[in-house]
């Protein structure tokens, strides 16, 4: 799937022709994408696919070898200009031990040009976000790691920023507070531009708007999520196991190439001029002057189905 520009002005983040190389190792080759305003932006890939590497370079962190990566009109190797508007959360942000969790936050909204009260509000209020006003006394020993998670979200969202980057945000918490986090990230747009970077597949499918899948530093995949898990190019039946098809009439419809039956499940591939909704209703007609017994109806694949066919 190749890459689709963006128009001029629609667009938070725009990298063209990026390079990256430790020494003779390529980590990020000829990568071109753009993350459009308000969008929750997954970024995935393989371990050694070049996420941290893009991540690094899009924060500011890490230089391109070529190439350029820009962020609300900004160099990424500048983004000391745009102060408070851009925020970002690593996978393994800390915090002091030994020091109160609203005290370190307020701290850092100093760093963002508050004065000691307004930071102390805004500390409050980036805790409210996360529901941890009540941790504010606490230490950062104290904290557990789903709190820690939560404190951290809190510190990115200081200040209101436009961009957020966030990497595995919800890496090694209980569903309970993963599912806060993922409320809290999705909640963020279209007020917001989020970039995610994260392993967990059916986090990136369920919150975010966009993807971009890299593979050995290239991108291989980039669109819309509806469009990387085929939502209207793709539908799966299933049926009782043993249930007879209407093979023939499926295949006169649909194509020989385009279905694909398996036992207790029927997947049907259409081009995406054609109105899912008739698709379906075709299907189901079909089926069901065969007496087949149908189970459930799902549209597209799943990212990870996705990633996995893409990247095998």
């Amino acid at each position: 799937m190749s890459a689709t520009r963006i128009e001029a002005g629609e667009s938070v983040v725009s990298v063209r022709g990026l390079h990256k190389r430790y020494g003779s190792t390529v980590a990020v080759e000829s990568v071109d994408f753009d993350v459009p305003r308000g969008a929750v932006f997954g970024l995935l890939g393989p371990n050694g696919a070049g996420k941290s590497t893009t991540l690094g370079i899009l924060c500011g962190w890490l230089r391109a070898s070529q190439g350029s990566a820009t962020m609300l009109g900004r160099p990424c190797h500048a983004l000391y200009a745009l102060r408070g508007r851009v925020a970002s959360l690593p996978q393994d942000a800390g915090f002091p031990p030994q020091i109160a969790v609203g005290e370190q936050l307020a701290h850092f909204a100093r760093l963002q040009g508050f004065s000691s009260s307004a930071a102390r509000k805004e500390a409050e209020r980036a805790l409210d976000l996360v529901d941890l006003r009540d941790a504010a006394a606490m230490r950062g020993l104290e904290l557990s790691h789903g709190m820690l998670k939560r404190v951290g979200l809190a510190q990115a969202l200081m200040g209101s920023p436009e961009v957020v980057i966030l990497d595995e945000p919800t890496a090694g918490l209980d569903p309970k507070n993963a599912r806060r986090i993922k409320d809290l990230i999705a909640s963020l747009a279209p007020e917001r531009t989020v970039l995610v970077s994260s392993h967990n597949l059916a986090d990136i499918q369920e919150i975010c708007s966009h993807g971009l899948i890299l593979d050995r530093g290239r991108v291989v995949a980039l669109g819309d999520i509806a469009a990387l898990t085929r939502r209207g190019a793709e539908i799966t039946i299933e049926f009782a196991a043993g249930a007879e098809l209407p093979s023939a009439a499926l295949v006169a419809r649909f194509g020989q190439d385009q279905v694909e039956m398996r036992e207790g499940s029927l997947r049907i591939r259409f081009a995406s001029e054609e109105e899912t909704a008739e698709v379906i209703a075709d299907a189901l007609r079909l089926l069901l002057d065969a007496n087949t017994p149908i189970l459930g109806v799902d549209r597209g694949t799943s990212l990870e189905k996705t990633f996995l066919e893409i990247t095998s």
